[in-house]
């Protein structure tokens, strides 16, 4: 079941896997493996921050990202509407600046689809 957040963009940046090779041992560039796009959105009303991913494979990906993974629009500070697909417990390794685990945290992977700027026009006096 599919639920719609609105909010306010509060910062939203390509992220993808580090260029090297994995568990496996199989060398891959960067972004290569998995990519999405990252939108931190604020919600107004209780100030809740809500992290979202909104996948390479969506049909909207191309339409906010560059093939160089550079932002086509940055949304940050706008008003804005995203449909939610998925959210997903999981945990996340913490490492050290030497790549080593220092820690686990839990963390809620919100996947989302549809985003849609709500920000009004401006006003031309």
């Amino acid at each position: 079941m599919a639920f719609v957040l609105n909010g306010i963009v509060r910062g939203m940046r390509v992220v993808g896997n580090p260029a090297g090779p994995d568990a496996d041992g199989k060398q891959w560039e960067a972004g290569e493996k998995w990519r999405f796009l990252s939108l931190e959105m604020t919600d107004p009303r209780h100030g809740g921050v809500y992290s979202c991913q909104l996948s390479d494979k969506d049909p909207q990906y191309s339409t906010l990202v560059e093939k160089d993974n550079k932002l086509k629009k940055d949304y940050t500070g706008y008003s804005a509407k995203v449909t939610v697909r998925s959210i997903e417990a999981s945990q996340r390794d913490l490492k050290d600046k030497e790549g080593n685990v220092i820690g686990v945290v839990p963390q809620a992977r919100i996947r989302v689809t549809n985003l849609r700027d709500l920000t009004l026009p401006k006003d031309d006096d």
